[in-house]
């Protein structure tokens, strides 16, 4: 073994920071008394009867939309009549978490298939919290949501 080596990790050139790796995380979905909810979306921008569809048939509507709320990118999405709100970049290399598909209470990033729990951001496979998830709620057609910016 030659000690002059370096470790090759020590020479890797270091990546940029995504935004969301830059902003606080947080796995609580329940929400803070002392926090302000903030706008993330407008249901009736997005879609016209969007809220309507949404509470006629909550257990058959799926929505997931990308927001920017403050400086932070989310994944707001409606999966089996609740609320999910969480990092919208993959942990993995950066995918659009929104565009992913949702169902039985995942979304799995479109990129390259990692699948996360919309309640927890667990990762699937090895059930590590790599998301940060968010309180929201549906206040008529708004959908707001909590964090620490």
């Amino acid at each position: 073994m030659n000690d002059s080596n370096s470790d090759s990790r020590e020479d890797a050139p270091e990546r940029a920071l995504y935004p969301n790796e830059l902003a606080p995380t947080s796995g609580n979905r329940e929400a803070d008394p002392n926090l302000p909810w903030l706008a993330a979306l407008d249901l009736n921008e997005v879609d016209p009867g969007l809220a309507e569809r949404l509470t006629s048939a909550p257990e058959s509507e799926t929505f997931a939309k990308e927001v920017l709320v403050g400086n932070r990118i989310l994944a707001v999405i409606f999966e089996g009549g609740h609320w999910y709100a969480m990092d919208g970049i993959c942990a993995h290399q950066g995918g659009p978490i929104a565009e992913g598909h949702v169902a039985d209470g995942c979304v799995t990033c479109p990129w390259h298939g990692w699948q996360y729990e919309l309640a927890t951001g667990k990762q699937t496979i090895n059930q590590q919290p790599l998301q940060s998830v968010f309180p929201i709620r549906q206040n008529g057609n708004v959908v707001e949501v909590q964090m620490t910016e």
